[in-house]
């Protein structure tokens, strides 16, 4: 029986019920950020179009604007974890407010404050904010949440960003079909595109009001001597009445003077082949082509009888399996292992991508391009395999990513190890989404057969290299890691 396992059987006294609920309801404010990630992103691919004959934009010019955000994204993460070990993690993500503020107000009057270049500081700026929220803030749950729901609670961000993307989805939409098309002008002046931006205010005034309520991690605080404020902030996340052995087991694990490591150091330490493994599996995440495979997605649903103008129905579709997968991840992450899940869920990614493959190199080409609108069998095989894979991700890599990142790495250099690997994150995320149209304009068929490759890859190195994480105090992950 596994301690995940044990644990499930026995009963809760009402204390703990309750402290699990308050570590709950702390995991949903530090799942702000990532909300407005996905939030975020919908937005600007409802507004690209727009943007780019508002600023009479070439094609590059185009993918610089979608680009730009996760650069910012890139910088924000490759400091928020090393930030977040000298100032505090609730710090750092009290301090992201003002990036999604920024972009949310002055994005939507880019034209008349200095045009084009003006819009991408902004998207930079927003993109420095979610990027260190969504570094921080798995981190930050792991260290908050009690062992036997840490998984859980830290899966919830895929949810968050699943949903952002959603609620996104369905302003753009809202908002267009008022306004007749994305460049008219709707109120006050400013069109529907601009619109779409200030709703970005939405979940940027919910984080901030939210999280200046949230309590600082108590590994953190141990690691600035503050032992009675951590034993406070353990006594309600966990219901133990008597944290001080917990206190205790924290101060041990950071070892002598309790200085966290920075990044140059985690390099040269023992510990860079553990990092090395999460920033793999950082890699991997972006590789098996979840941006990827939805470059085709309005093809696919067009050759099964969807028209083109029910935007609204397939992401409804879409979302409805992101929700079934990503419900599964959580439900199940505490029960089977992270590892195993990983496992699994790679398999199915890779299979369904084998399929759409599959599907591109069968294809008839007419004028050059793989057709499979005049083919229903060929694209209803493409849809089914599309909505497996979003089972496959949504359910593994997607949010288990986050959950091996906030946990693997021992207390002593978690927070840089973190932005190392949030960084690697994010600029392989920069590489595909930059490349991606290259690779689809040379073939579509061995684009999806190199996202398939590297599908196998990533369930054959997750096997051999990554260790089982679930049921373990972090304390215990040096001992783990060995």
């Amino acid at each position: 029986m596994t301690p995940t396992d044990s644990a499930a059987t026995t009963p809760l006294s009402p204390a703990v019920r309750s402290a699990q609920r308050y570590a709950t309801s702390l995991a949903l404010i530090a799942t702000l950020g990532p909300f407005f990630y996905g939030f975020e992103g919908m937005v600007l691919n409802g507004a690209i179009s727009a943007v780019g004959t508002e600023f009479e934009l070439g094609a590059f010019a185009k993918g610089l604007a979608g680009a730009t955000g996760i650069l910012g994204g890139l910088i924000g993460a490759l400091f928020a974890g090393r930030l977040s070990d000298r100032i505090g993690r609730r710090t750092v993500l009290v301090l992201v407010g003002p990036c999604l503020l920024f972009e949310a107000i002055l994005g939507a009057f880019s034209p008349w404050l200095g045009g084009f270049l003006f819009l991408l500081l902004c998207r930079i700026i927003g993109g420095i904010g979610f990027g260190a929220a969504t570094t921080v803030a798995p981190g930050y749950v792991a260290e908050i949440a009690p062992a036997k729901i840490r998984g859980r609670l830290i899966a919830f961000r895929q949810l968050a960003i699943i949903l952002g993307l959603f609620l996104a989805g369905v302003i753009n939409v809202a908002v267009t079909s008022a306004a007749g098309s994305s460049t008219t002008e709707l109120a006050l002046g400013l069109k529907a595109w601009q619109w779409m931006f200030l709703c970005l205010l939405i979940p940027a005034i919910f984080y901030i009001v939210f999280t200046a309520r949230i309590p600082e991690s108590p590994r953190w605080l141990v690691s600035r001597g503050r032992d009675d404020e951590a034993a406070a902030v353990l006594r309600r996340v966990t219901g133990d009445q008597e944290p001080e052995g917990r206190v205790a087991e924290i101060r041990r694990s950071l070892g002598e003077g309790m200085e966290k490591l920075g990044i140059l150091a985690i390099l040269r330490s023992h510990w860079r082949g553990l990092v090395m493994v999460g920033v793999a599996i950082a890699a991997f995440q972006q590789l098996t082509g979840t941006n990827g495979i939805f470059f085709y997605s309005n093809t696919l649903f067009e050759a099964v009888g969807f028209s083109e103008d029910s935007a609204l129905q397939q992401t409804l579709i879409l979302t409805l399996f992101k929700i079934i997968g990503v419900t599964t991840g959580i439900l199940l992450v505490d029960r089977v292992g992270r590892k195993r899940m990983l496992i699994a869920g790679g398999t199915l990614i890779f299979l369904s991508l084998a399929v759409v493959a599959t599907v591109f190199t069968v294809a008839p080409v007419v004028d050059g391009v793989h057709d499979i609108s005049g083919s229903p069998v060929l694209g209803f095989l493409a849809v089914a395999a599309l909505c497996c894979f979003l089972l496959g991700f949504t359910s593994s890599w997607g949010p288990i990513f986050s959950i091996v990142m906030g946990e693997m790495f021992p207390n002593k250099i978690r927070g840089g190890a973190m932005s190392i690997a949030s960084g690697a994150d994010f600029f392989v995320n920069f590489m595909v989404v930059l490349l991606f149209p290259y690779l689809v304009a040379w073939s579509p068929a061995g684009t999806y057969w190199i996202y398939c490759a590297f599908g196998v890859l990533a369930v054959a190195f997750t096997a051999r290299f990554l260790h089982e994480t679930g049921g373990r105090q972090l304390e215990d992950m040096g001992e783990v890691a060995r």
